[in-house]
Parts: structure tokens; sequence; C-alpha cells
């Protein structure tokens, strides 16, 4: 038996996932402002019949198995590592960002099972050498539909307006700055969303990936 090496990306990465996972679930957006960077979790819990059999497979109203996991950098990211956190409200402003898309379909009236008030939301202020890892553990654990879909990206306007629509604006119409959807692409949109349900249901190929999820599960 090898020894257990508690610094192993995978073991860094499950104790992260854990992490998040016992933060307690909030509105979203959160009520109050709070300092830092790091990742978070959005959870539907509504109606809408795209989300059916995800909530049947979650059996905890739709606060287990997330819809989005994202991540907010803190400034100047790029610029390289930075020991000090950051003592601006990155996460909060991203959470309330996604609010804002979310409150714009809903305010549209086409997709009237689609409310804010169904939302819920988890985060966790990390260091800066761990939000990327974080990001991606928890994607690679509960493969969240809406990761992929075009629901985080922060381009609107001229540039976003020449582009394809986004799945998840195919879906969810509404959002200002963004092309009109489809209905093919919105049909793809629903077809991802089942594609993540299997994949949430099936063991992953990777056994290191497979050991991680076997632990981060004991504590939905």
């Amino acid at each position: 038996m090898e020894p257990f090496d508690p610094l192993a990306v995978e073991n860094v990465g499950v104790t992260l996932a854990v992490e998040l996972l016992e933060q307690p679930l909030q509105p979203l957006p959160p009520q109050t402002s709070f300092a830092g960077a790091g990742v978070y979790a959005l959870y539907y819990t509504g109606s809408h019949p795209a989300y059916a059999d995800l909530l049947g497979l979650d059996g905890a109203g739709g606060t287990r198995y997330p819809v989005y996991i994202g991540k907010a950098v803190r400034e100047n990211a790029k610029q390289g590592f930075n020991p000090r956190p950051t003592t601006k409200a990155k996460i909060w402003e991203r959470l309330g960002q996604h609010a804002e898309s979310i409150r714009a379909v809903e305010n549209a009236g086409d997709d009237l099972d689609f409310r804010l008030d169904d939302f819920r939301c988890r985060h966790l202020v990390l260091n800066d050498a761990y939000i990327t890892l974080a990001e991606s553990v928890l994607i690679a654990t509960f493969r969240p539909a809406w990761n992929g879909m075009g629901f985080g990206s922060k381009v609107v306007g001229g540039e976003r307006m020449t582009g394809r629509p986004s799945l998840w604006d195919s879906l969810h119409p509404g959002r200002g700055g963004r092309p009109a959807g489809t209905a093919e692409r919105g049909q793809l949109a629903r077809d991802k969303i089942m594609e993540s349900i299997q994949k949430l249901s099936a063991e992953p190929n990777d056994p290191r990936l497979a050991k991680m999820l076997e632990k981060i599960r004991r504590f939905l």
C-alpha cells in the first residue's frame, strides 16, 4: 500500500470540494456583500421541465447537484500570484452578474417556469493558488449542465450579437446584448442537460476521478 500523500492533486481537490459543499446555502445573490475571490456553485430548485430529471436524481430538492460551477479571480490575476487575499467582493459581484442574467430572462416573460427565486448558491473564498484547481475538480465531479453552455460568458453587445447564440440563451431567451436563440439550439441545450444527468449517474472511467467522486459523495 502506498503512503497517503495529503498534497497530491486529487487529495487537495477532494478537500476543496468538500469544503465548498459544507458551506451554507444562500439565496442568489447573497443579500450581504463579502470580500474575497474563489469558487461557487449554483443550484436550481424550481419546476422548469428541462430540469425535472436532474431534480429527480438530486433527491434533495435541487440542492445536491449544482447546475453551474464557477470561479471569481482577484483583480490583476493575470499579473501573477499574490499571497495577500483580495479585499474586493469578487465572488459576490460575479454571483450578482449571474442573478442579473437569470432576472433578465424572468423579466422578458418568454420562459415562465424560470425564476430567480428558484436558485440557491454556495461559495468558498480561496487563496489564489487553489481557485482553478477547485473549479476543475468540482466541474469534473458534478458535470454541471450549464458549464459549456455559454451561461457564464461576459461578452455582450456588438461582438456577442454577431456570433452564434449560446445554448443557454437559446433555452432561456431574454438576456440583453445576445443574439436570439433558435429552436434547434434550444433542443441541443436540453440534450446537454440530459447528457450531464447521465454522466452524474455513471462512474468515471478515470480511477483517480472515481476515487475522488466516491469520497466527495459521502458529503452530499
